[in-house]
């Protein structure tokens, strides 16, 4: 069969691609407590029995924390008993470049239910959207994923390279899924994140840390507030000093690929009543870098982690210097979450091929770069597999009331990911 028949086989299971997407929106799959628990242990289960019907080698893994511990970006303290991570492998015929299609089966939580005008685990469809907590992030990206595997197997296209599927667990809680994945020794020549792009290949993701500060006052009676120490109004400096900061970040960091740095105030919690001047404040932020930058001539700088640290911290102790009390009270500093940035070489022969493509199913293709963090950092960074991002949906649209995905998208993506492979599979090993 050629490929213009495998094109043209995906348009007709369309009612049938539809359905497998609905089946996986069914499952509530959500994360719990930041991803310490999860639900993610019958979706997972239910995939591995409906992929080894199709001809797939199946196995069913739990992420073993040992085994991790060590890896950058790895977060501590999470259970994954009954949450484990499916492999799928579909073996090509020897010789080919070999691809891992990553994607994660959790969601962020149920929320506000009654907002929604349609059950979040319903599937529904109407005016040409598939409604859903993940439809949009990610199970479309995970059903497109299998579906394109699947419907090349079912067209008899004898492939030369092997390709991995990784429906990966506790994504949305830090990554550790995909990285018990790199433990167990999951190797590819590339490898495709179908999070939600918008049909757009994001060669670059920006690192994130989440900090936490606390600040200490003197608490008194607010009839009395000269003899107390307000420690909200103290943190509210620090958060102006950030801000000034990152305005400095905005006006000079560039990426062709991606938005500026940030620092977003997005917690804040003092004090025990009106009536009280506030002892305490805790205050947390999300700190967004750039794996690069380039200036104005066009040269790039790889970007330091641990300067973006410095550079935050050295603010935060200017402003303290400033001020008395906080000079005399040093405030206390917790670095709670790091995610490291991504970036893949646009000149790389897998973006080529997703480009390829891109411009025969879609018509254009467009290279851009992810504004949050994505699993792709964990291919890339730990396991050296060079990674791109490819997904239906719009990341706007991800983790919000009413989430959905287009279906014209969603069927494209299928169509976009099985030519990929082809192409990609086809090719002599590396």
């Amino acid at each position: 069969m050629s490929t213009k028949n495998l094109m043209e086989y995906i348009l007709s299971q369309k009612d049938h691609a539809i359905n497998f997407l609905q089946k996986l929106i069914s499952f509530d799959s959500t994360f719990i407590n930041q991803g310490i628990e999860g639900n993610e242990g019958a979706i997972q289960e239910w995939l591995s029995k409906q992929l080894t019907e199709w001809g797939f080698e199946t196995r069913l893994i739990e992420p073993n924390n040992e085994m991790i511990s060590s890896m950058p970006d790895y977060n501590s303290g999470h259970n994954y008993e009954g949450r484990p991570n499916l492999i799928a492998l579909s073996k090509g015929r020897g010789k080919g470049k070999s691809i891992i299609l990553n994607g994660h089966i959790d969601t962020v939580p149920l929320d506000n239910i009654n907002l929604w005008k349609h059950h979040p685990l319903s599937g529904m469809i109407e005016d040409g959207k598939i409604y859903g907590r993940g439809a949009c992030d990610m199970k479309a990206g995970v059903a497109a994923m299998i579906l394109a595997v699947k419907y090349i197997k079912d067209c008899k296209l004898e492939l030369k390279g092997d390709i991995i599927i990784e429906s990966v667990v506790d994504e949305e809680g830090g990554g550790n899924g995909t990285l018990a994945c790199i433990a167990e020794g999951y190797k590819a020549d590339a490898a495709i994140v179908t999070e939600p792009t918008g049909l757009n290949m994001f060669c670059a993701s920006r690192g994130v840390f989440l900090l936490e500060v606390k600040v200490t006052g003197k608490s008194s009676h607010a009839c009395y507030k000269w003899s107390g120490v307000n420690a909200i109004e103290k943190a509210y400096k620090i958060a102006d000093g950030l801000k000034e900061l990152e305005t400095r970040w905005l006006a000079t960091r560039k990426n062709p690929l991606l938005p500026s740095p940030t620092i977003t105030l997005g917690q804040i919690e003092g004090g025990i009543s009106a009536a009280t001047v506030p002892s305490n404040c805790i205050m947390r932020f999300d700190i967004k870098y750039l794996p690069y930058e380039v200036n104005a001539n066009g040269i790039q700088t790889k970007v330091n982690a641990n300067d973006i640290k410095e550079e935050v911290m050295e603010c935060i102790r200017n402003t303290c210097q400033g001020d008395p009390w906080l000079k005399n009270n040093p405030v206390e500093l917790n670095w709670y979450l790091s995610v490291m940035p991504h970036s893949i070489d646009i000149n790389n022969p897998l973006v080529d091929v997703v480009s390829e493509s891109c411009d025969e199913i879609i018509g254009k293709h467009v290279i851009s770069g992810l504004p949050s963090g994505a699993d792709a950092r964990h291919l890339q960074n730990n396991g050296g597999i060079p990674t791109i991002i490819f997904g239906p949906g719009d990341m706007e649209n991800a983790h919000s009331i009413n989430e959905y995905v287009g279906i014209d998208d969603y069927i494209k993506s299928i169509q976009v990911l099985a030519k990929t492979i082809l192409k990609w599979t086809s090719e002599d090993s590396l």
